[in-house]
């Protein structure tokens, strides 16, 4: 990612991978943020 565009980012996040996993498309890393965001707030739920 250049540097502008993480200038112009709100904030960044990383997925950490494992294997031979070099990159992840929009919407496989989008599904896999929300997924977190929803098991966590279910978590404090509990």
């Amino acid at each position: 990612m250049s540097r502008l565009t993480k200038e112009n980012c709100d904030f960044v996040v990383k997925i950490p991978m494992s294997g031979k996993i070099s990159s992840l498309n929009a919407s496989v890393s989008a599904g896999i943020i929300m997924y977190e965001v929803v098991r966590k707030r279910n978590a404090l739920k509990k």
